[in-house]
C-alpha cells in the first residue's frame, strides 16, 4: 500500500519545484509565502490534471487521505501564486479531501510575478470545486 507523503518530503519536493522553476524561468523572482487555507479558499484553488496515473486511484486515495485527516495527518500543498490565482502544483488528493470535509489546510507557495506566463496555467481545469463539485 502506498503510503502517504510526510510534510519534510514535501519541503524537499517544494524546495525542489522551486529550483526547478528558477532555472525553467530565468531572471525572474521568484517568492515564498505560507497560507492556511479555509474550505472555501481550497475550493477557489485552480486545479491542474494530476496526470492520468494518479487519475486511476484518485477516489480511493482521497478516501485514504480523509482517514488519515481525522488521525493528525496534515502534509501541506505545494501552490503557485500568479496575482490572486492560486494554483496547485502539489497536493490535489489532499485539497480535495481537505476541502470535502471543510477543513483548513497549510499550502507552501511558490509567488510568481502577475505579468509572467505560466506554462502550468495550460493545465487548469477549473476551480477545485468546479471540478469536484457534490
Amino acid at each position: 500500500m502506498e503510503r502517504l507523503i510526510q510534510p519534510d518530503e514535501e519541503e524537499k519536493l517544494y524546495d525542489t519545484l522551486k529550483s526547478y522553476y528558477q532555472k525553467l524561468y530565468p531572471g525572474i523572482e521568484i517568492k515564498d509565502e505560507e497560507l492556511v487555507l479555509g474550505p472555501n479558499e481550497l475550493g477557489d484553488l485552480y486545479y491542474t490534471f494530476p496526470g492520468f496515473e494518479e487519475m486511476a486511484t484518485f477516489n480511493e486515495k482521497v478516501e485514504r487521505i480523509k482517514k488519515a485527516i481525522g488521525h493528525g495527518y496534515d502534509t501541506p500543498l505545494i501552490l503557485a501564486r500568479k496575482g490572486e490565482k492560486l494554483i496547485i502544483l502539489d497536493g490535489h488528493r489532499r485539497a480535495v479531501a481537505a476541502w470535502q470535509l471543510g477543513q483548513k489546510w497549510k499550502a507552501l507557495v511558490l509567488v510568481f510575478p502577475e505579468n509572467h506566463e505560466l506554462g502550468m496555467e495550460k493545465q487548469i481545469q477549473g476551480k477545485l470545486s468546479e471540478v469536484f463539485s457534490q
